[in-house]
């Protein structure tokens, strides 16, 4: 049996606020990055030795699935701030603290903060990502994780972005897992073991869209600085075709605001907010 299998359920009952979640030690190898590149079908930046920042909204979740069994449980939500750029070859740590978790609707919620840096002791990236756990032994409907929290209406948009169309493929979701991975992404028996009709793509799969879009329309200026606070609201299947927009609300203080949408055939599967350096 690998160290993955023995990994245990997460212990809702036993997590704390400010429990460290654990460290996680990856590298920005070729083959990684070209693989991230290839599931998202992003272009690389001119400058090849620059990882694309999207790589770093996937790291709550990697860093949980590190040190406990999440396969049956769903992204939720995602915070995240771009500190410096990520390259090709760095060795980047991360960490995590437990924030909170709550109960919604039958479904357990658990939140983390989390810090990166690279070999050099630099800050790359920090955030805040929400997890359903053990999602079967929520309500069982299938539909995809619901919003941790209500948004209020963006006010009315100065101009909009995109959209940027994806179809997505299974071919994609089991290239964005890591090899080998047998989950509710890459697995339709077992999405289905855990009330879902099929396997659904990870949700940092079709938020790489969104930072896609952004580098589209502002270039570099998308990356050192960009933040991000989303919610996952529904599920995207294998032949959904995605559209992602992102309708410009201000432009102050040096600051480009968004309010960013991902839709797919069945409603909004991400919303929130974008914030870009102008």
């Amino acid at each position: 049996m690998s160290e993955r299998d023995e990994r245990p359920a997460v212990p809702f009952e036993r997590i704390e606020p400010g429990e460290p979640v654990g460290t996680l030690e990856y590298e920005l190898t070729e083959d990684f990055v070209g693989r991230h590149l290839r599931a998202t079908g992003q272009e690389p930046y001119a400058d090849p030795s620059i990882a694309p920042i999207s790589i770093l909204a996937a790291e709550g979740v990697n860093l949980a699935d590190r040190f406990w069994d999440i396969s049956e449980s769903i992204h939720a939500g995602q915070q995240l701030e771009v500190l410096a750029l990520p390259r090709l070859g760095d060795v980047l740590t991360v960490t995590g603290v437990a924030r909170d978790k709550f109960v919604k609707k039958g479904r357990r919620y658990v939140v983390a903060e989390t810090s990166t840096r690279n070999a050099r002791g630099e800050p790359i990236a920090r955030g805040v990502v929400t997890g359903v756990i053990v999602y079967s032994d929520g309500d069982g409907s299938g539909s995809g994780a619901a919003a941790a929290r209500t948004a209020e209406p963006p006010p009315r948009p100065i101009a909009t972005l995109g959209p940027l169309v994806r179809s997505m493929t299974h071919e994609a979701m089991v290239l964005y897992e890591p090899p080998g991975e047998k989950n509710l992404h890459t697995d339709d028996e077992v999405a289905r073991q855990a009330g879902l009709p099929a396997a659904i793509a990870t949700g940092t799969l079709f938020l790489a869209y969104v930072f896609d879009l952004l580098h589209r329309s502002y270039g570099d200026a998308s990356r050192v600085g960009t933040s991000l606070d989303v919610r996952i609201r529904l599920p995207v299947f294998a032949g959904d075709r995605v559209e992602t927009t992102a309708d410009v609300l201000s432009r102050d203080g040096g600051r480009v605001e968004h309010a960013i949408r991902v839709a797919g055939p069945h409603g909004d599967a991400i919303v929130g907010r974008a914030s870009v350096r102008s």
